[in-house]
């Protein structure tokens, strides 16, 4: 004879059954090793069953289906004993302002505010995005949305690429991240430069502002899949950039003529205050003539 028990999972992570909240580890981590998206027609209401011989458990979920509750040693604890590997590459955030990690079962789960706490050292905003450095990382990782922005996408540091403004492979670089607006046509990263782009003034040296300019731009370029090598580019220092100060970089794309494609790069603060500023033609490369 078969049997069903129907379960809740509160916003807390408790399992709960008829009203009440279920302290046996072993069981509880027994039907989270179960847990399946239910593959009967009933009880639709209930996403996911665990199923044990005649048993049917259906369950449901008030939040996410996983809430990890520690994170211990590199690794996301949930239910009584059971755990994952902590990636910040599965990391995602809500519009709402919650953080969440791949899932086993469920997609992706809630962290516990205590978790969240002890990664907010690590998280800092980026535009309308977050990012995340620990000490350990090479370089800051933005973060997905769970819902992605309209016609935005994340164009981060390439693997196998040395440049030294955007190569994941470089031994100097700056790593940056960006995003690219297909609608607007443009990209933005916001960048805390430190001592290593210093001139001898205390600001930022001239140079690494022209490169950060000409790497704005050209991801405009790279966002619309365009390769175009930077042909001119006329640079107006309008105040001293500083050092140790976020800046916000942004690149448009201004005009196309054939090949030449024309972009304008800014340099700014928090304000919008607008310290460099730039013009780029940049050509763009002609395809492979085919035998």
């Amino acid at each position: 004879m078969e049997r069903k028990y129907f379960y809740t999972i509160d916003h807390r992570g408790n399992l709960i059954h008829d009203n009440t909240i279920l302290e046996d580890g072993e069981y509880i981590d027994f039907i989270y090793k179960q847990l399946r998206s239910n593959y009967t027609d009933q009880h639709y209401n209930y996403p996911y069953i665990a199923h044990c011989g005649n048993e049917k458990n259906y369950v449901r979920a008030d939040d996410t289906l996983i809430i990890f509750q520690r994170l211990n040693e590199g690794k996301l604890e949930f239910a009584h004993s059971l755990s994952i590997d902590f990636s910040r590459e599965k990391l995602f955030f809500s519009r709402e302002g919650g953080l969440y990690h791949l899932a086993p079962v469920g997609g992706i789960g809630r962290l516990a505010p205590q978790v969240v706490m002890e990664l907010s050292k690590y998280i800092q905003p980026f535009g309308m995005y977050y990012s995340y450095k620990s000490p350990q990382d090479k370089f800051l990782r933005i973060i997905e949305p769970t819902l992605p922005f309209e016609n935005k996408k994340i164009l981060r540091p390439r693997l196998g690429n040395r440049c030294a403004g955007c190569g994941q492979d470089s031994p100097n670089g700056l790593y940056l991240s960006f995003v690219f607006d297909s609608k607007q046509l443009t990209a933005e990263s916001w960048l805390q430069a430190d001592e290593r782009l210093e001139g001898s003034l205390g600001i930022m040296h001239g140079g690494y502002v022209s490169m950060l300019l000409d790497e704005v731009m050209g991801k405009v370029l790279s966002g619309m899949e365009i390769k175009a090598p930077t042909a001119n580019l006329t640079v107006r220092f309008r105040k001293p950039t500083p050092i140790g100060k976020l800046l916000h970089l942004r690149g448009s794309l201004v005009e196309v003529k054939g090949r030449k494609h024309f972009l304008k790069g800014e340099i700014f603060d928090e304000n919008e205050q607008l310290f460099a500023e730039a013009e780029g033609l940049f050509i763009k490369i002609k395809p492979k003539e085919t035998e």
